[in-house]
């Protein structure tokens, strides 16, 4: 069996190994469910603050009895199941954390939660591009009061329009919790102005309580207030709630406070949707610090280029810090193109997390407050903060690993792989690497669907050395004077992205280092575009490597392949072979697909092609 087929199996075993396990785990959860009479079960969604409202609420609730919860965000499916199914008699209370990543997500979760509370924090922009509008994401979170028995009780966010349209369409039982006077729990007052931490004053039935925290943010009143009115509907006081709040921690990397050596870090680095990061950046205006630093790395959900982003976000947080790092590929451009000559020295620029600890472990000193706002599981901007404990030895990009680096046996292990051979040495000195996108088998050689095959064997057809690689056929060759690895994924096309993920992550990778070449139907045969960035185009080879690296900030070559004149249907094209009219149109596709990835690869070239589509 050669290793391109053993490697195919191996993945198709994977994945029959884990849908065994969610099935298993979702029939364990609805029988146990089942049983569990007499405990208390709770839900918690919204597009922030689930985490924290989750953890300060099982802190609240464990002074009444047992409490069980899913572990840190543990929020889809899979996790779901899981905490309901390992739930048992002695748990008086279950509080359970359920993400809607995409229309009709909650159902299954509902499903086997059944919540006897339910709480909304807020909506906003999280998972925007699946939902297409904020009116669209509040129906989805809806759900979960919808299934409120008669006799449940809804927490819900009366400040928040969308969440209070929610609670104007239930029947059931209502606490009203946030500013607003008609607010059953009302938030009078908070304040967090570092080194001091988080404290309110909270006003229930006309009697005025101050709840002192360990929290460090403004922002994270909402949540704490959210938590309190959880225990008020199992029939907790605010005095009750106040005194287990003052001894709970705060929740991992949402404005975790953590101080090595002199240097106070500030984690809220688990997730960084555009509309988020005001409130992480006024904590910090309002600090009282010797000298104050942000570090900001991947920015989602908006609908701004890369570039885009960081600019706005670098203008922001130089109005709150004395020193801004941007992180990622397009932190340079940003800095270029939004910085002004007078914020220079307060502002840098790093492509890598690597080559912004390198700067760091020389910049920082005693009484710097550093906070570091990114998306766990593109940055791991943390390393910034072990690196200062403990030289960290693991630079990965893209490693796809959702976990926090300090639980990964990796983070004190070099970041290159163990080169046991030529190629191996040969890859981590290439310049660029381009991935053809294809279908494995003779059968498919002259379909749409594997031009991308065929660009990169246009590439090797001077050398004869093509390697097995556990993740596909691969070569690095001389192009123009650049060393240009060449890899043909051993998957099919749809299904190409956890290959991909697994192959950067072996040899140290990221993604930003390859060109992406594939077909694509919405161009006639004979052209080509060259781009960065940007959704999968209906392609769905290309969204399976976004969904498995988490990211679209990656090159691409896409070549045209529909024929003029042809209305057929793409799912009846791309696997059909090429007529032989075809054959002259498809090669001068081809011909200048090769010209714009020499271009593309060359290190004279500006680096033009990053955020515009190029027509060739």
């Amino acid at each position: 069996m050669s290793n391109a087929i053993a490697s195919r199996l191996n993945e198709t075993l994977k994945d029959i190994r884990w849908k065994s396990r969610v099935v298993i785990f979702f029939c364990g959860a609805l029988l146990n469910r089942r049983r569990l009479r007499h405990t208390t079960f709770i839900g918690i969604t919204g597009s922030a603050g689930k985490t924290t409202t989750k953890d300060l609420a099982a802190a609240i609730l464990e002074r009444f009895g047992p409490c069980h919860r899913n572990s840190i965000t543990a929020n889809e499916h899979y996790h779901i199941f899981r905490t309901v199914a390992t739930a048992a008699r002695i748990h008086r209370y279950c509080v359970v954390e359920a993400s809607a990543t995409r229309p009709g997500y909650l159902d299954r979760s509902i499903q086997v939660i059944r919540p006897d509370i339910s709480a909304v924090t807020l909506i906003a922009r999280e998972h925007y591009s699946a939902f297409k509008q904020l009116e669209a994401i509040a129906e989805e979170k809806r759900k979960l009061v919808a299934a409120l028995s008669p006799t449940g009780v809804a927490i819900l966010n009366i400040d928040d329009p969308l969440v209070r349209a929610i609670g104007e369409r239930h029947h059931g039982r209502i606490i009203w919790v946030g500013k607003d006077q008609r607010a059953d729990l009302r938030l009078l007052s908070c304040r967090s102005m570092w080194p001091e931490p988080l404290t309110l004053e909270l006003c229930h039935s006309g009697q005025t309580t101050e709840v002192r925290t360990r929290l460090h943010g403004a922002h994270l009143a909402l949540p704490v207030a959210m938590a309190v009115g959880i225990g008020l509907a199992i029939g907790a006081t605010v005095a009750e709630a106040a005194v287990a709040l003052a001894e709970a921690e705060g929740t991992e990397a949402r404005m975790q406070v953590e101080t090595i050596d002199g240097v106070t870090f500030v984690r809220d680095d688990w997730k960084a949707p555009q509309w988020s990061l005001q409130a992480p950046f006024d904590f910090m205006r309002d600090a009282r610090a010797s000298r104050k630093i942000i570090v900001i790395g991947s920015i989602s959900d908006s609908p701004k280029s890369p570039t885009q982003r960081f600019r706005h976000a670098a203008r922001e947080a130089l109005k709150a810090v004395d020193l801004v790092l941007l992180v990622g590929t397009s932190a340079l451009e940003a800095l270029r193109a939004g910085i002004g000559p007078e914020d220079a020295n307060r502002s840098k620029a790093f492509t890598s997390v690597r080559e912004a600890a390198e700067f760091l472990r020389s910049e920082l000193r005693a009484g710097d407050l550093v906070l570091l706002k990114g998306t766990a599981k593109q940055d791991h901007l943390a390393r910034l903060m072990f690196d200062r404990r403990n030289p960290v030895q693991c630079w990965r990009a893209s490693c796809g690993m959702p976990d926090n680096c300090d639980r990964c046996a990796r983070l004190y292990e070099p970041s290159a792989p163990l080169a046991s051979s030529t190629m191996s040495q040969t890859l981590t000195t290439a310049e660029s690497i381009v991935i053809g996108l294809g279908n494995p088998g003779d059968k498919y050689s002259r379909t749409p669907h594997n031009v991308g095959y065929s660009l990169v064997d246009s590439l090797a057809s001077i050398e004869s050395n093509w390697a097995s690689d556990p993740d596909g056929m691969i070569i690095t060759v001389d192009l123009a004077g650049e060393a240009i690895t060449l890899l043909k994924p051993a998957s099919d096309i749809n299904s190409v992205g956890p290959v991909i993920r697994r192959f950067l992550h072996r040899t140290g990778r990221a993604i930003q280092d390859c060109i992406i070449v594939h077909d694509d139907m919405d161009l006639a045969i004979g052209s080509c575009r060259a781009k960065r960035g940007g959704g999968d185009g209906g392609h769905k080879g290309v969204r399976s490597i976004i969904t498995a690296l988490g990211t679209d900030d990656f090159r691409r070559v896409r070549i045209g392949v529909r024929r003029s004149g042809d209305a057929q249907r793409a799912l009846d094209l791309v696997l059909s072979d090429f007529k032989a009219a075809d054959e002259a149109l498809l090669k001068n596709g081809l011909s200048r697909a090769k010209a714009q990835l020499l271009s593309m690869t060359a290190r004279t070239t500006p680096a033009t092609d990053t955020a515009q589509a190029l027509d060739c």
